[in-house]
């Protein structure tokens, strides 16, 4: 059956990978990004997520939808550490905020799906900014699980680990960085964006009817690895 599906973040990397598939499926999709994808079977609309009255404006003209998935995400923003930070915090988690909670009038029985990552679970060097927001799009799952079930909405996160494309491209590019990493991983190969689609299908689907509040790693087992 054919749903309403919004997609933040769709012009590239994983949201466009997302955006594709859905479309392809048979889903009506709905793009909201600072830029544009050449996809023409995508409604799509130009917006920062920051701007909430802005997000409430779009939520307006699309009415009812069945599915809101989160994927808007920055990983850095200038090199001034105060500046960087907040842009990040900013985007990644006040602007998934905004879309959540303008989400609460249109969406009616239906799910939201944030894009975590495991850098919510995990420290990693030098990006208090991305950890941080990361941390905080997962607790903000837990804690919209709770409050939204008074609309029938349910809430959970997806954390993928290294995916070879969007902001972890650069260092799939890189032969020292791609080897160090892939040592890490249990199942030996780098993330496709095509390995989040089974956990997505299954949290807008019927099937995840019981599910909400939870958080999904999709790691390639990274962040079970001991010695």
């Amino acid at each position: 059956m054919s749903k309403k599906i919004i997609i933040t973040g769709h012009s590239k990397g994983i949201g466009k990978k997302l955006a594709e598939y859905f479309v392809n499926k048979g889903h009506i999709v709905y793009g909201i990004s600072r830029t544009k994808s050449s996809n023409k079977k995508i409604h799509q609309f130009k917006c920062d997520i920051e701007n909430s009255k802005k997000i409430k404006e779009i939520f307006n003209k699309i009415n009812k939808f069945d599915i809101l998935i989160n994927n808007t995400s920055i990983s850095s923003f200038s090199k001034d550490p105060y500046k960087n930070f907040r842009k990040i915090i900013n985007t990644n988690l006040i602007g998934t905020f905004n879309c959540c909670q303008r989400s609460t009038n249109h969406i009616k029985g239906g799910s939201i799906i944030n894009i975590a990552s495991i850098n919510a679970h995990m420290a990693f060097p030098n990006n208090p900014g991305y950890v941080s927001s990361k941390g905080g799009v997962k607790s903000l799952t837990q804690s919209l699980a709770l409050d939204y079930a008074k609309y029938n909405i349910r809430v959970n996160s997806v954390s993928p680990g290294y995916i070879n494309e969007g902001m972890s491209s650069k260092s799939f590019k890189n032969k020292e960085k791609k080897k160090e990493r892939l040592n890490r991983m249990v199942i030996k190969r780098w993330g496709k964006a095509e390995d989040l689609f089974g956990i997505i299908d299954y949290l807008i689907s019927s099937k995840s009817s019981y599910v909400t509040g939870q958080d999904f790693l999709i790691d390639g087992g990274w962040t079970i690895k001991g010695l």
